[in-house]
């Protein structure tokens, strides 16, 4: 039966007791070596929560946070996003992507002379594909190097956010091991889709350590043309023909 998601953004503040034992169930789902006091920790230090449900309740949620950084003389805003996850039943769904698009939009419209940024740490490979295959400038990426304007910014976030952290001659972000690393068997980079994806042979080759819970800081810049590009993308998905189907043969 086909259940239909619908999100909002909701300020942490503002999270029932329900909705946070709700998303830390939803979380230990997916995730191994989490703790509810990390969890807790975590969710304090964000600002709002995109939380995703059914008529069954919460099925999803990701976790923002504000930042500020000055680089080159001049102020940068990121909206970091945390702990993501999305029931498997709705795997696949854009619903997510949506909502944080109107979000980055309306943070955007509240200074519009001022870079934007989408700051993503990622410990799998659906996460960085996100980043990927809609936001047309992002770093780092597969097609070329990291320019090092953008690899200060780059650092320069990650830095501020996990100083402690943050490794700046690979990229890579190791958290303690209460913080998590997706289960065994959740959405695995099997060989056949490293080899048919390069996006994926690059997230696995830049964080080698992922099935760990170690993460890759990425940017990826929130442009005012952004929303139209998105829009365009999926109008086009939506449009392109569906082949037939091959019909099965009998051995």
């Amino acid at each position: 039966m086909s259940r239909r998601l619908h999100g909002a953004v909701v300020p942490v503040s503002g999270l029932s007791s329900q909705d946070r034992d709700a998303m830390f169930t939803l979380f230990a789902t997916y995730y191994a070596d989490v703790t509810r006091a990390r969890f807790d920790m975590d969710l304090a230090a964000k600002d709002d929560v995109i939380v995703l449900r059914d008529e069954r309740g919460l099925q999803g949620f990701s976790t923002l946070k504000c930042l500020r950084i000055e680089h080159e003389g001049r102020a940068h805003y990121g909206v970091f996003s945390g702990d993501t996850v999305v029931h498997e039943d709705h795997w696949g769904t854009k619903v997510l992507g949506k909502v944080f698009l109107r979000y980055l939009f309306v943070q955007r419209l509240k200074r519009p002379w001022a870079p934007l940024w989408w700051f993503l740490i990622s410990k799998g490979y659906k996460t960085y594909l996100l980043m990927a295959n809609n936001f047309p400038e992002h770093w780092p990426r597969y097609e070329q190097p990291t320019p090092a304007t953008r690899q200060a910014l780059l650092d320069a976030f990650a830095s501020q956010a996990f100083p402690e952290c943050y490794d700046a001659s690979t990229g890579l972000i190791r958290f303690p091991a209460e913080s998590g690393r997706l289960k065994q068997g959740v959405a695995p980079a099997t060989e056949a889709l490293i080899a048919e994806n390069p996006r994926i042979a690059f997230f696995i080759d830049k964080n080698a350590e992922w099935a760990d819970g170690v993460e890759l800081a990425c940017i990826a810049s929130m442009s005012w043309s952004m929303p139209v590009r998105y829009a365009l993308k999926h109008l086009r998905d939506r449009l392109r023909p569906v082949a037939a189907p091959t019909p099965a043969r009998s051995t």
